[in-house]
């Protein structure tokens, strides 16, 4: 059981950064479908420079560098030239599984992995004082520094929306869109500034995905997760907590999905198994909605 909860921390981690970071672009009005473009990017520039200069910490800043690239040119298209979010985000996606797959071919003459031992990851840690609590240790300890992070930065998006005056701007631009201009807020540099974050938050979940065990890449390696972190910050009713918390039942249910992969069950039966946890959550969310809908009498159904 411990392991079970050990490894669906490490899995969730991802999902999470990048529904964190979705969550500033939620909350300002913007649907980021680009959250996969991005993380694939950041988890493909990631190795990339990892692989060159054997550094991890360049890694990051590089995935950090890639990341605010796409942001920039989401923010471009979809807030300066008024271009659909979905068109837009979806445009995003399908370039970087072309882009990076194609870089594969050209850089490495190889398609589908890239792996080598000059791939240098993110080894886990033994914290200090949270080694020696028991069960506590089994399931927090030996993660990534990147999974400690997302501790922290669901803390800090929390406070952010919460308790700051650009957190405040967000929810008022998201909010109200006219009313934010009238009080002076200018409405497109909020949502540029929440799409950058969403950006860095994006780029952690790629680097985590591709430098955090096996140290490679694989096309397409995201494997829409993305859209399930969308699906987390709905569910989460655009909360930091609520989001991070469908986050870890989303990434529960690929934990489940890893551990069927030792049994006899067609590969592609399990890797379905994911989407449909999002899928009855997500119907059982919709129920208790229009159910709440009803007993207030907001509905013609």
């Amino acid at each position: 059981m411990m392991e079970i909860l050990h490894t669906a921390i490490r899995v969730t981690t991802p999902i999470a950064l990048a529904a964190l970071g979705g969550l500033f672009t939620h909350k300002a009005g913007v649907l980021n479908i680009a959250l996969e473009g991005m993380m694939l990017m950041a988890a493909f520039m990631g190795v990339v420079t990892s692989y060159f200069t054997g550094s991890p910490l360049l890694a990051i800043m590089a995935a950090f560098g890639v990341s605010l690239i796409i942001g920039l040119i989401f923010s471009f298209f979809g807030i300066t030239l008024k271009g659909n979010f979905i068109i837009v985000g979806l445009a995003v996606n399908m370039t970087a599984y072309g882009i990076t797959a194609f870089w594969l071919q050209q850089w490495f003459g190889i398609r589908g992995i890239l792996s080598s031992d000059k791939i240098i990851g993110l080894d886990p840690i033994d914290v200090p004082i949270l080694n020696k609590i028991p069960i506590i240790s089994d399931i927090f300890n030996n993660h990534t520094p990147i999974v400690y992070v997302s501790f922290l930065l669901l803390l800090i998006t929390y406070i952010t929306l919460k308790h700051t005056k650009i957190g405040l701007h967000i929810r008022v631009v998201g909010e109200n869109e006219n009313a934010a201009k009238a009080v002076g807020i200018k409405v497109n540099k909020i949502r540029y500034i929440s799409v950058l974050l969403s950006s860095l938050y994006c780029a952690l979940a790629g680097v985590n995905l591709s430098l955090e065990s096996l140290n490679l890449f694989v096309e397409k390696m995201t494997a829409e997760r993305g859209f399930i972190a969308l699906a987390a910050i709905f569910s989460g009713k655009g909360t930091a907590l609520g989001t991070y918390l469908f986050s870890f039942i989303f990434g529960l249910g690929e934990t489940f999905q890893i551990s069927l992969q030792i049994f006899d069950v067609p590969g592609s039966l399990i890797q379905t198994i994911p989407f449909i946890f999002v899928i009855i959550i997500l119907t059982f969310i919709g129920i208790k909605n229009k159910k709440n809908k009803i007993k207030r009498g907001i509905t013609n159904d």
